[in-house]
């Protein structure tokens, strides 16, 4: 996957971002540009303004972030296939700069545009295995999509090392949480279980509109505190995100493997792509 990064302002001198260099201080949000911003952009928007307020950096304003994004993609150039229909996945980071003490402040921001081309046709059937690292509900960090993200990518690592494609968070009460990249979901009979906010994870804008869906159709949708066991015997399992809508796990840690008889994930599916009108 070629990436692309793009500033707003050039990142030297004084406006090098060194509380993010040295402290990892900084928020973005991820999402799939498809011809056009996505379909809920303002969501995107609202988070990230959420998260620079929780850090403690300046958020640059909504019309700022997306007259950037724009500008950017249209003067993206590049041969690749998906510049040519537009699609791309998005990142945009708030980087910061300011005190050179790790509890000092934050005097400006720098905003960071990731574009990303994709070489091949993505995955729509992954495998989970569960981490090592044990995740803390209690610790709000979680609930902001940080530049902090070691803990991800180390589990993310491992997971491939072991033949897997993610791994799956545990939190301290033994509970499942969410996987490194996306909110979990599994489907057994009519019901849709989830985990709930308070074991620790992201209050994903897709996690939304499944709840939503299901709610609309009236699938039983169930957030709770869920052990790893819970999972077993499934009909389906399935993790979310913005970058990739809907992801279909086949095989968890080898120990439990959905029956897949397709009853209510192919119609979850086909109303959350409409939804995001992919």
């Amino acid at each position: 996957m070629k990436e692309y990064l793009y500033y707003d302002k050039e990142p030297v001198g004084s406006r090098l971002p060194n509380r993010t260099l040295m402290f990892g201080e900084g928020v973005f949000e991820t999402f799939r540009y498809k011809q056009k911003l996505p379909v809920f952009f303002l969501s995107h928007l609202e988070r990230l303004k959420e998260s620079s307020r929780y850090v403690g950096i300046k958020y640059p304003g909504d019309f700022y972030i997306e007259t950037l994004i724009e500008n950017f993609v249209k003067e993206h150039k590049s041969n690749h296939f998906n510049n040519l229909i537009k699609d791309f996945i998005i990142k945009v980071a708030l980087f910061s700069s300011g005190d050179s003490a790790y509890y000092g402040k934050s005097n400006e921001t720098l905003v960071c545009v990731s574009i990303k081309e994709e070489d091949v046709k993505p995955n729509s059937e992954i495998s989970l295995t569960i981490a090592q690292t044990v995740r803390c509900s209690t610790n709000s960090i979680y609930s902001h999509k940080t530049l902090n993200y070691l803990s991800s990518v180390i589990e993310r690592r491992e997971a491939l090392k072991r033949n897997f494609d993610d791994a799956l968070f545990i939190n301290e009460k033994n509970l499942v949480v969410e996987t490194t990249a996306g909110n979990i979901f599994w489907i057994k009979g009519p019901n849709v279980f989830t985990p709930s906010l308070s074991n620790g994870p992201l209050k994903g804008i897709t996690r939304g509109l499944i709840k939503e869906i299901c709610l609309k159709n009236k699938i039983r949708f169930y957030e709770g505190d869920y052990e790893a066991g819970s999972i077993l015997f499934p009909e389906a399992i399935f993790v979310t995100n913005s970058a990739q809508g809907i992801l279909e796990v086949i095989n968890l840690d080898n120990t439990t493997k959905p029956t897949r008889t397709q009853k209510i994930f192919p119609q979850i599916k086909e109303e959350l792509l409409k939804l995001l009108e992919w």
